[in-house]
């Protein structure tokens, strides 16, 4: 992890205006470089004809063709610009199942897109390594082989592609080391949501999605019962008698000034 990145040793606090001029500037230079290389591959990935570019999935078929995939990787180096606690609410069942099958996963957030929920869902995840930092642009790099980046536009409907040139390689693996080197574990400040355990934390977060106690369960990989106990013990401890006015209570909780101050 970088210097310079946080107060804290656990990096409870993340000012970004802290981070020297100069290694932020290199983050956003190396994510320049990438940004040139995918306009480079987008064209090639849409006519088809090239051995080192191919779309990868359009539209709605994203998520569930990488789901599949991802089954069969050893290693995802992924970074994502920005998110919701639903998003992650979603995703994490999914990590947990890669990360038991022996996948090796480091996921890094850009600080000023992750939101308060979000990182109140990912600081008290125990399973999988997810770091914030300076964070522009999304890809992800499997296997150390080839780099999932944003693609063309196929018959007006978004896409991945996969590129696996060295010189997109090489962009895409400067980036990240870029990006990691002002890295910092994602937590929280030691008194928001006091009192609450880290499982309790992570459903009020997603309560503030208003999913259900069914969704919340499969999110966190525990039973409905389970769900329905933590949330009379959250309601309970944040002094409030319904899940909304729960959801309230955690958006103030987490705002700006309980996270990362500018």
């Amino acid at each position: 992890m970088g210097d310079g990145v946080g107060d804290s040793a656990d990096g409870a606090s993340w000012p970004r205006n802290r981070i020297p001029e100069m290694t932020r500037q290199a983050v956003l230079d190396a994510a320049a470089v990438l940004q040139v290389r995918r306009s480079e591959a987008a064209p090639l990935a849409l006519r088809g004809d090239a051995p080192d570019v191919r779309v990868f999935a359009c539209g709605h078929d994203i998520n569930p063709r990488m789901r599949d995939e991802a089954f069969g990787w050893r290693e995802l180096l992924s970074v994502r610009p920005a998110t919701t606690a639903a998003q992650m609410g979603a995703s994490l069942p999914n990590n947990r199942a890669m990360l038991k099958g022996g996948l090796r996963m480091v996921s890094v957030f850009d600080a000023l897109g992750l939101e308060p929920d979000a990182r109140a869902l990912l600081a008290n995840e125990p399973v999988g390594t997810y770091l914030v930092s300076v964070a522009p642009v999304q890809m992800k790099i499997v296997d150390r082989r080839f780099v999932l980046l944003q693609g063309p536009l196929v018959d007006g409907v978004p896409s991945v592609m996969t590129v696996s040139s060295d010189r997109c390689l090489d962009a895409a693996w400067r980036y990240w080391e870029a990006t990691m080197s002002v890295s910092s574990p994602i937590s929280q400040r030691d008194d928001t949501l006091g009192g609450l355990t880290p499982r309790q934390r992570q459903v009020v977060a997603l309560m503030a999605t208003g999913a259900g106690d069914e969704a919340i369960a499969g999110s966190l990989g525990v039973s409905v019962r389970t769900v329905r106990s933590d949330v009379a013990s959250v309601l309970d401890a944040l002094g409030v008698k319904s899940r909304f006015a729960a959801g309230v209570r955690l958006q103030s909780l987490l705002g700006p000034d309980a996270t990362d101050p500018e």
